[in-house]
């Protein structure tokens, strides 16, 4: 009896050591399996059904939970208001800090922040950037028969153009380009999202609309190599190469300090296509969730299916993201505050 009980008391001695001697990293794949296996992650997609962000969306969750430890299946939540802001909120102050809930926000998500939008109740400074695969080039475009040709007659005749909310990027480029330029875009708010604003041009309700040029390129390419659509200029800090005969926003900076503006209002095209957990899960969590994003990226099957639907695809880490996220929210106050009078007076 004695040396049966010795036998198990060395027995278990030594599968305690072997469970020791585990790396850390083992130990904690199998409470991420743990965690993840038989849960459902929540995509936050803060626009309705449609449009660039779920096209771009789509492909990504029907990889993402391959590459997550425990394989949870990814679904979409649909939370459309206040040009993303809704989402956004839901995600910093209702979501659960498990990392079974993370967002897409919109490009302008941080500027929004920046310039005190009274619907941002979020602050991205705070929250877990997981990464992005793709940047966001924006374009305005109007119908073929709309009496506006090129750039310098937006200084002279008005357009009209759907949006969101006041934190869209397609509320924000106009309100700011309007009072550093004079152009004469009007905004309408009040669409769900880019699939209804864009609608609304096919339908003859708005005159055009200012949306990513892979929403464009990929839903109405033919519409504008036939020249029933025509875009009249496109935003970004670099030109879009796909775009080599369409002006660049910031090239028609005439001064230092409306390039400053123009060069803020165009950061948002670096954010383009993010995802992000909210503020408060926990490190090793982010950690899974950061490593599953840059596996998908990379995934064979994902590619193939982004190139399908006509994504581009421009990745970035989480920790590339977030330091991105750190020098907007550090922008020199006169600048904000240049660009916050640039929308307050065009509104």
């Amino acid at each position: 009896m004695t040396s049966g009980r010795a036998f198990v008391v060395v027995a278990a001695a030594a599968v305690t050591l072997v469970l020791t001697a585990l790396p850390i990293s083992a130990r904690a794949q199998g409470g991420l399996e743990d965690h993840f296996r038989g849960k459902t992650l929540t995509v936050i997609i803060p626009t309705g059904p449609g449009g660039d962000r779920m096209a771009n969306a789509t492909p990504f969750m029907r990889y993402f939970g391959r590459h997550i430890p425990g394989n949870p299946n990814v679904v979409p939540s649909f939370m459309p208001g206040a040009g993303g802001a809704v989402g956004m909120n839901y995600l910093q102050s209702v979501a659960a800090q498990d990392g079974l809930t993370i967002a897409t926000p919109l490009a302008p998500v941080v500027l929004a922040q920046v310039t005190g939008e009274k619907s941002v109740r979020y602050d991205t400074a705070k929250m877990n950037w997981i990464g992005r695969t793709a940047d966001a080039t924006q374009v305005l475009y109007v119908r073929g028969n709309v009496d506006v040709k090129d750039f310098n007659e937006l200084k002279t005749k008005k357009v009209v153009i759907g949006s969101s909310g006041p934190a869209s990027a397609s509320t924000i480029i106009p309100y700011v380009m309007n009072h550093v330029f004079g152009t004469k875009m009007h905004v309408v708010l009040g669409y769900s999202g880019s699939g209804a604003f864009n609608l609304a041009v096919q339908r003859g309700e708005t005159d055009g609309a200012l949306t990513t040029w892979n929403n464009v390129g990929n839903n109405y390419g033919e519409q504008v190599r036939n020249g029933s659509l025509r875009i009249l200029f496109h935003v970004a800090l670099l030109p879009n190469p796909e775009l080599p005969t369409i002006p660049l926003a910031l090239d028609a900076a005439a001064n230092d300090a409306d390039r400053a503006t123009i060069e803020l209002m165009s950061s948002s095209s670096e954010m383009g296509q993010t995802f992000v957990a909210p503020p408060g899960v926990p490190p090793h969590i982010v950690e899974a969730l950061r490593a599953a994003f840059d596996a998908t990226v990379k995934d064979p099957e994902y590619l193939a299916a982004m190139r399908k639907a006509g994504n581009s695809l421009n990745p970035m880490s989480g920790e590339a993201l977030t330091k991105i996220v750190a020098k907007t929210i550090n922008t020199p106050q006169s600048v904000i505050e240049r660009y916050k009078t640039a929308i307050t007076i065009s509104r």
